[in-house]
């Protein structure tokens, strides 16, 4: 065991160094914490309106910080209903919703994706959003992973990547085996394509 830790330890060391002399920086994770309430005049599908105090509008920003980059400066962001956000204030007992699932939204207003997963949280689980592979502002690839506390554990799910051509995501073709999502896709009927 003590001969693979001086491996592993120059292993991360040139990795670091590498990333570090090529300038890269590691993507970063959508902190739902930088997420605000949306502007009191954006239009939401009609299956959202029960939950607008819940909705959270979540720049997608190079680096992962909002505070990096005006809010007016992204040009795709992600539109969630906080799931705890909704329940605060209602009793414990108070029966679970079928949320509409987040959006991922341009500078214009146009729905350009869907996450299969509910963001922040689908209680237990909690979903991490990596946007990466940055071009003029606009993330062309979106990691999806899962924390779960399941015994299966995490899991990931399809990566989003843009399509230039439709200027849409779509689930990668290929990729990791991952976990049906908490609401499919086909029985949440929010218009996007």
């Amino acid at each position: 065991m003590n001969a693979v830790l001086p491996w592993a330890g120059w292993l991360a060391a040139a990795m670091l160094s590498t990333a570090v002399h090529a300038g890269a920086k590691p993507p970063m994770a959508v902190d739902p914490a930088q997420c605000q309430p949306p502007d009191a005049d954006l239009s939401l599908p009609a299956a959202w309106e029960p939950y607008r105090d819940a909705v959270r509008s979540c720049p997608l920003v190079q680096g992962g910080a909002a505070g990096n980059a005006p809010a007016k400066a992204a040009k795709v962001r992600l539109l969630a209903v906080f799931t705890d956000a909704h329940y605060r204030g209602l009793p414990p007992d108070a029966p679970w919703e079928r949320f509409p699932l987040p959006l991922l939204m341009d500078d214009t207003g146009r729905c350009v994706g869907k996450l299969p997963h509910l963001f922040p949280a689908d209680p237990p689980e909690e979903l991490d959003v990596v946007p990466g592979r940055w071009r003029d502002g606009v993330p062309h690839e979106i990691q999806l992973q899962v924390r779960s506390p399941a015994v299966g554990g995490d899991y990931h799910l399809p990566t989003l990547r843009w399509d230039a051509k439709t200027r849409l995501y779509r689930p990668a073709a290929s990729g990791p085996a991952s976990a049906k999502p908490a609401t499919p896709p086909d029985q949440d009927k929010t218009p996007c394509p």
